[in-house]
């Protein structure tokens, strides 16, 4: 099946601009789509989301692959003189980002909505329904959520104490512009110091199992059985969390955190899932 593929932009409250495609299937309409959102430091035309977004349209279902601020490590924001990118943005930044997505949806005809996030855009994802609580977003999808938040960084990197006691003195100083490296899952990321408290401070906002029991819609909850053990081991505490009325948990033995050479299985995985929101 061809399907059409359209590039899209829309606003957040505070005046950033965003991107995205669009993949729907020829001649279906539906007020049902998929918003898909990526982990750090990537962005919505890498694997693996926008080659299951293709899949999945071909399959007569609406996806679209997004940006938030988030993209790349350092990226153009604002009104291009600003920098933006994984390296700035706040947690919370997600909120706003995935407000304006939904707004834009809404706006062309769509009046329901799952949230699909990989790595990063999980954390998001869970983050964002488990505050707003919408009840036009009537499932979401976890592929791969990383447990990142401050005690589980502190067990895995025996480092990550010093980092973070570095960073928030830098914060404390005014120098929270400054730049650090530090180890994310499987490679080393550029973070302002503002940016690393934000993420992975002791507030411990980011372990998203609280958000979890709270998103009112079903939930699936994926990882890969090739992946770091605490992939999951976290998806399945998230299952947990949902409750077994709501949440469903798959591992798909043999896949690694881009889901190489796994892509037909995890589609299939979401397409079973999916079945239960057809009109």
């Amino acid at each position: 099946m061809s399907i059409h593929t359209q590039l899209c932009s829309f606003k957040t409250a505070d005046k950033e601009t965003l991107h995205g495609l669009l993949f729907t299937p020829p001649n279906k309409s539906s007020d049902l789509t998929l918003l898909m959102v990526h982990g750090v430091a990537m962005n919505f035309y890498m694997t693996p989301l926008a080659r299951i977004g293709q899949v999945l349209a071909e399959q007569s279902y609406h996806c679209f692959v997004i940006n938030t601020r988030g993209h790349d490590w350092i990226s153009r924001a604002g009104d291009w003189t600003a920098f933006g990118g994984a390296a700035y943005e706040n947690l919370e930044d997600c909120l706003q980002d995935l407000d304006g997505a939904l707004d834009y949806l809404s706006t062309q005809g769509y009046r329901r909505f799952i949230l699909v996030g990989h790595s990063l855009g999980c954390v998001k994802s869970l983050l964002y329904q488990g505050t707003r609580q919408r009840l036009d977003v009537v499932g979401v999808v976890s592929c791969s959520c990383p447990k990142q938040y401050y005690s589980a960084r502190a067990i895995e990197q025996p480092q990550f104490k010093e980092l973070m006691a570095n960073a928030e003195q830098r914060v404390a100083e005014g120098k929270g512009e400054e730049f650090l490296w530090a180890p994310t899952s499987g490679s080393t990321g550029l973070f302002s110091a503002r940016t690393f408290v934000s993420k992975y401070g002791p507030h411990e906002k980011n372990d998203v199992r609280p958000h979890a029991g709270r998103l009112g819609c079903p939930f699936l909850a994926i990882a890969g059985g090739a992946e770091h053990s605490f992939f999951p081991q976290y998806a399945k505490e998230l299952a947990d969390a949902a409750g077994p009325s709501l949440a469903t948990c798959k591992i798909i033995a043999g896949a690694n955190h881009s889901y190489s050479q796994h892509e037909p299985e995890l589609v299939e995985i979401l397409a079973q899932w999916l079945e239960q929101f057809k009109n």
